[in-house]
């Protein structure tokens, strides 16, 4: 069938006065498709186009009647979901307007109608506005509340972000003043009512090097008939943060802490995050305490949660640990040490054995942009995936376990961390995805993917490979319901483990605390599914404005290389194959750009039916998915971020 008969079969189909939307593979299975990938690219094309819609659950549909066609979809950064407009302010000889952020969307000026009190206009400069009327309406207008300032003057990129997505970055009074008055309690009162002296236990803290806050914190004793008993002491955040106070609804409201490119937007005020909270070195902290304890073949054979005091022996990095296990001289007191060496193989055999349960080991790549004091970016660095970061992970997951497993006991309402399975149409996006790749194996089971995974590691598409199966997963959710974790393959799992950064960690803390008091549940599971709806939306925004943030820096770091000259050559690898060129990934930064057709030099290619290859007629020359290659700086466009190379 041609794509022109599978758009009229497809449109046809979806305006039947019967019709209700069906996911793509059911949508396949009605119309007797049998291939599977053209109709996968027709009906991308189509919702590209706007003439079909994915609703809700991938579900498709025609869109509904409209009578601005170019009306911009609510999306969590537009104005349609916050009542805001942020960009740059113009002028003509009529009026000042804005041009709104929407990089690689249609959007519409913004005609200013006044401008807040003490404002004065500058031509050129970011500004905020706030919406007059709603934003599907034909003619918008608004006031100008906010002057960021000159778009090339350090910080002011990210800024239009936290702008454009409505984040808090302020505390309310009473909230700050709440935090001021919060301070650590005596010990002895603690104590006599039931909370657990641990101050005497080897406890430390390993994070990464720029950590400014430090929620959790490890302990090992080994026991005298040869078995274990980890500690994994959290931030006993609950005893400071109490419900429907004023922190608690700040903190509700925001659902997480936001880790942008050059700064963080924290749950909590900086009072209790820095310092009350956090399991900083050589103080008296309020913990809540997982411990966990296993017998000589690493099996876990018993658990216990409990309120405790503990007083930390170190905070570690992440590079002294790796330094340690590397056998370099260290520094840390020789108790840490003597319990880094006991863990590590611990962590080791944890691992192995979540592994070979069918938890997925993806390796997905990760930059961290590095800043100077005027918030410029100087270089990219990938993020290692060291052994000291999985032990730490190790602990945790463990915790995380254990306190679910201790809820779900409990009998009563509770918050669960979820994972669902790919669905039908998701495997199948994921196989074809992996075969353009030339992947070795197309996985049917998390075994296979993991096959797969373990086979490309340490080659050039291994991080691309990643990327795909990330992204054909579906995200993980919090919800009042109790299902498995696909990814971690974990059939109960829950979040405990960061109440400083997570609030729905927080309200972990509060059942846990009812379940072992025998205390009625603080919260009911219909107010426990809202909660979760609401942290998972949050989170979602967080996740989106902290790759957008890292996306403008990269992409300004390149802009930069280009003005100096610093053209490259710089390694990279096909990704992707479109109609107009090679879409061509960085192997350092991960940066993606566009080497036209056109740059490859005389000769005019043609691309294959499965996206997976393209032939030069001339000469034959061949570009494939996966194929190495390197490239030099040609274009790089700030405004929409994107970057252009030629071949080296």
């Amino acid at each position: 069938m041609k794509a022109k008969s599978f758009e009229q079969h497809i449109l046809a189909w979806l305006a039947r006065p019967s019709y209700r939307p069906l996911k793509q593979h059911e949508l396949a299975h009605v119309l007797a498709i049998g291939d599977r990938a053209a109709f996968r690219h027709t009906l991308y094309a189509l919702e590209r186009a706007g003439r079909i819609v994915c609703l809700r659950k991938n579900r498709y549909a025609l869109p509904p009647p409209s009578k601005d066609k170019a009306s911009p979809v609510a999306t969590a950064d537009t104005p349609a979901a916050t009542g805001l407009a942020v960009g740059r302010l113009m002028r003509n000889p009529y009026y000042w307007y804005v041009m709104p952020d929407q990089p690689r969307r249609k959007a519409r000026n913004i005609r200013v109608r006044d401008f807040a009190a003490g404002l004065k206009p500058a031509e050129g400069h970011i500004v905020v506005l706030k919406l007059d009327q709603a934003p599907e309406a034909d003619q918008l207008s608004g006031i100008v509340t906010e002057d960021l300032g000159r778009a090339e003057t350090p910080g002011v990129d990210v800024l239009r972000i936290i702008r454009r997505r409505n984040f808090a970055t302020n505390f309310p009074l009473a909230a700050r003043s709440q935090a001021t008055r919060t301070t650590v309690p005596a010990a002895k009162p603690l104590l006599a009512d039931g909370r657990r002296d641990l101050r005497a236990w080897t406890t430390f803290t390993m994070d990464p090097d720029d950590a400014k806050d430090f929620d959790d914190a490890l302990s090992l004793t080994k026991l005298s008939d040869g078995s274990w008993q980890l500690g994994v002491h959290i931030a006993d955040v609950s005893h400071y943060v109490t419900p429907d106070s004023p922190i608690d609804r700040e903190a509700r409201e925001r659902g997480n802490t936001i880790y942008l490119v050059d700064r963080a937007i924290s749950m909590l005020p900086p009072h209790l995050t820095a310092d009350v909270c956090s399991l900083l070195p050589h103080k008296d902290r309020l913990t809540h305490t997982a411990l966990l304890t296993f017998d000589r073949h690493q099996r876990l054979v018993a658990t216990e949660t409990f309120p405790s005091l503990i007083h930390s022996k170190a905070r570690l990095t992440y590079g002294q640990a790796t330094q340690f296990f590397a056998g370099q001289t260290s520094t840390l007191p020789e108790e840490v040490c003597e319990t880094l060496r006991a863990l590590r193989p611990l962590a080791r055999a944890w691992r192995k054995r979540r592994l070979q349960h069918g938890a997925l080991d993806l390796a997905v790549p990760e930059v961290k942009c590095l800043m100077d004091e005027h918030g410029m970016i100087t270089a990219i660095k990938q993020r290692g995936d060291d052994e000291a970061y999985q032990l730490v992970e190790e602990c945790m997951l463990l915790a995380n376990v254990a306190v679910a497993e201790r809820l779900r006991a409990g009998g009563g309402p509770a918050l669960y961390r979820i994972h669902d399975e790919p669905d039908a149409e998701q495997w199948d996006e994921m196989r074809d995805a992996l075969r353009a790749l030339g992947a070795p194996l197309i996985p049917a089971t998390p075994d296979d993917l993991n096959k797969l995974l373990h086979h490309v590691a340490g080659t050039p598409l291994a991080a691309t490979l990643n990327m795909v199966v990330v992204r054909c997963l579906k995200r993980a959710l919090y919800s009042a319901e109790l299902r498995p974790h696909f990814g971690l393959a974990f059939p109960r799992y829950t979040h405990f483990t960061s109440p400083i950064r997570r609030y729905p960690d927080l309200v972990i803390h509060r059942l846990l605390k009812a379940v072992e008091q025998g205390a009625p549940p603080p919260c009911s599971k219909s107010a426990l599914a809202k909660l979760a709806a609401h942290c998972s939306a949050t989170e979602k925004a967080a996740d989106e404005a902290e790759n957008e943030s890292a996306e403008v820096k990269r992409v300004a770091f390149y802009a930069g290389k280009l003005r100096r000259g610093e053209i490259g050559p710089f390694p990279g690898v096909v990704t992707a194959l479109l109609g107009k060129g090679l879409i061509v990934e960085l192997r350092d930064s991960l940066q993606h750009g566009l080497l036209p057709y056109s740059a490859l030099k005389n000769d005019f290619y043609q691309l294959n039916a499965a996206r997976t290859h393209v032939r030069g007629k001339r000469r034959g020359t061949q570009w494939k998915i996966g194929q190495p290659l390197e490239v030099l700086l040609e274009r790089v466009d700030t405004a929409n971020r994107w970057v252009d190379f030629s071949l080296a």
